[in-house]
């Protein structure tokens, strides 16, 4: 008895420490399961514009840089052709924008960090470096410890022998036939 008294708290204890990172593996667990649907990490902004560009035939970085600002100040320009179409594509940092030199309009996309989200799903890839690594690592054990120690924590006709063994079995087969299906 002292052995399921010992697991109790332990399994308690470590459960309750788990439960932060467990809601944030979650949550980000979502985000990073429809990432083919929309991108988890970043919005995508595009915005129609007009701009009064000098009557040059060839602009300069200057004259490219001025035009944006019109646009948004905080636009960061990094270089400026002419496409085949005869309009100006401009790379800015997350982005791009083209402009139509005759007429002047312009559209701009750019990607913005989605802020909480960026984050946990950085945590979550566990791309932070390898002290995080560890962490996360750490992490999993305590949630294998507290799956398994949940298995005997309980007795009788609710227990692991008697019931609990069937909805184990459930939870293991359940990803075993999408593997088998799908891979």
């Amino acid at each position: 008895m002292i052995f399921r008294k010992l697991l109790r708290i332990l399994h308690r204890d470590f459960g309750y420490f788990i439960v932060g990172m467990t809601i944030v593996y979650a949550l980000s667990g979502i985000y990073l399961n429809h990432r083919h649907d929309f991108n988890p990490d970043y919005k995508i902004f595009i915005t129609d514009f007009k701009v009064e560009l000098p009557g040059k035939t060839e602009l300069t970085a200057t004259d490219v840089k001025t035009a944006l600002k019109t646009v948004d100040e905080d636009v960061v320009y990094k270089k400026h052709y002419l496409n085949n179409q005869g309009n100006i594509k401009i790379f800015i940092e997350n982005g791009e924008a083209v402009i139509d030199p005759e007429t002047g309009k312009g559209t701009m996309q750019y990607l913005q960090r989605r802020p909480f989200i960026f984050s946990i799903n950085k945590l979550h890839r566990a791309t932070l470096g390898s002290m995080w690594k560890w962490v996360s690592d750490l992490m999993a054990v305590i949630l294998i410890f507290v799956a398994v120690s949940g298995l005997f924590i309980l007795k009788g006709k609710r227990g692991f022998k008697r019931w609990g063994w069937w909805l184990m079995a459930a939870g293991i087969v359940v990803p075993l036939v999408f593997a088998l299906i799908y891979i």
